[in-house]
Parts: C-alpha cells; sequence; structure tokens
C-alpha cells in the first residue's frame, strides 16, 4: 500500500498581512517547481493551514497566483450547522470559500480552549461530511508520558476521535507529542517509530484493512536539519511543521526531505 507523503504547514495565529502574501507565494511558487520536476507523478502533497481570514483572500486573489500544487486547510472546524451560532464557523462554510483539509484536536486547541475527545470526534465528522479531509492530531503530555502513559493517551484520542466517521470518507492522523511542540525538543527516531507502529495497530484494530491507507504524520519541531531523519522513519508518512512553516526557505527544505524519502 503506497499511502502519500503530506508536508503540512500550520501557520497557527500568523502571520500578519503583508509578509504571509509573500510567505504563500515563495512557498507556492518553490513547490511547484520541485514537483512539476517529476512530471506531476510525485507522491507528495502540500498543505497549508493559516489563519482562517485567510480563506477569504485565496478566493478574491485566485487569478493572481498559482495554487495547483499547493492544498489550503482550516485550523479548527465547528461542529455547528449554518444558524445563530456567533463566532462560528462550521466545515461546510470552509470548504465552500476554498478549504479542503481540517485540523482537529491540535494539542493547542486542546490544551488553552478545552477541546475534549468526544468534540474532537464531532468535528471529524462534520468536516468529512462537508467534503474536507480532516487530520486528526493525537499526543501526550511531558507528564503523560513520565508516566508511562503514551499509549493509552494516543489509543484513546484516536478511538473517541474517528467514532463517529463512516468508512468512507478520506482522514488522516498526526502525531505530536505535545512535549516536542514549540519546546525545540524533538521525540527520538525510536520513539516516534514506536508510536506510529502502536497507531497502525490500532487503526487496523478498528478499521481493518482501510487502515493501511491513512498517512501518519508526524508534528514535533520538525526541522530541515532533522527532517530527513523523521520522514525516513517506517510509518511516518508526513509532517505537520509549526514554526518553520512561517519561514519559506525552511518549509521548502522539509518539502525537499519529504521528496527525497518518498
Amino acid at each position: 500500500m503506497t499511502r502519500p507523503i503530506i508536508i503540512a504547514g500550520n501557520w497557527k495565529h500568523n502571520p500578519q498581512r503583508i509578509p504571509g502574501e509573500s510567505l504563500f507565494r515563495e512557498i507556492s511558487e518553490g513547490t511547484i517547481s520541485r514537483l512539476s520536476a517529476d512530471g506531476g507523478d510525485s507522491p507528495v502533497r502540500v498543505v497549508l493551514f493559516p489563519p482562517l481570514p485567510w480563506l477569504g483572500w485565496f478566493v478574491s486573489n485566485a487569478s493572481q497566483f498559482d495554487r495547483s500544487a499547493v492544498e489550503i486547510g482550516v485550523q479548527e472546524v465547528s461542529d455547528r450547522p449554518l444558524g445563530a451560532f456567533t463566532g462560528e464557523v462550521g466545515a461546510q462554510l470552509a470548504q465552500q470559500f476554498g478549504a479542503e483539509w481540517a485540523l482537529v484536536g491540535h494539542s493547542e486547541r486542546r490544551s488553552i480552549f478545552g477541546e475534549t475527545d468526544p468534540q474532537a470526534a464531532s468535528r471529524v465528522k462534520a468536516a468529512a461530511t462537508a467534503g474536507l479531509r480532516p487530520i486528526l492530531c493525537i499526543g501526550e503530555t511531558l507528564e503523560q508520558r513520565e508516566a508511562g502513559e503514551t499509549f493509552e493517551v494516543v489509543s484513546r484520542q484516536l478511538e473517541t476521535g474517528l467514532s463517529k466517521l463512516d468508512e468512507e470518507f478520506e482522514y488522516a492522523l498526526a502525531y505530536e507529542p505535545v512535549w516536542a511542540i514549540g519546546t525545540g525538543r524533538t521525540a527520538t527516531t525510536q520513539q516516534v517509530e514506536e508510536v506510529h507502529r502502536h497507531l497502525r495497530e490500532v487503526l487496523r484494530r478498528a478499521r481493518g484493512a482501510s487502515a493501511d491507507e491513512v498517512p501518519i504524520l508526524y508534528g514535533g519541531s520538525v526541522k530541515p536539519d532533522n527532517a530527513q531523519a523523521l520522514l525516513g522513519i517506517d510509518g511516518v508518512d508526513g509532517a505537520l511543521v509549526g514554526g518553520a512553516s512561517l519561514l519559506s526557505a525552511s518549509f521548502l527544505g522539509i518539502l525537499d526531505a519529504g521528496i527525497a524519502t518518498a
């Protein structure tokens, strides 16, 4: 089973508009030049998750740039339908404004905004039903790892997060050890391989043969200097990149590693 390699950039609450426009154009042009060198047959896919206002910019400026090699996602999506829900942006509306992917259950949504596993499950379902491809983010805190609870935590997050999702929908997972996000710390290759292997086993028990089609990304201080080692791990199908996605040279360097290991 050949799964795509997904190099995804999570811009979080960054950047401001002018540098953001330049950043997107540089990443888009760099991605096109790299993937076109493979004659369009590259298994690598590039996804950016900008702050929500960028969706409108992408739609209104579509004729000014080539977005053919870069897919766009939202960092958070509501499970509420259209209606009287002030401040919410649902999956259907995000999809109509050009989103193709949705992050769900990112550690910052869980730790800062209190998103629970059942809420993540509802949002995964809402995203997929609206035509978005959800990436369910899972991962343990430092305290949970030191207590030997890593496998228990990620299993629960995976099983609950997918519990409302029907078999026919496309989705991906991202393992992001919370203790390695924005801290400069990176999990060892052995730690990453162990968790990714465990997640694949849990997926197979829950989903059967279709589990082998699901990409599992790694996210946790991925940078150009460690990307090739991380992406070369058996069972790692891409990277969810945070801070390094805010510099085009860094993000494209990680893309180069993804192409080299594909």
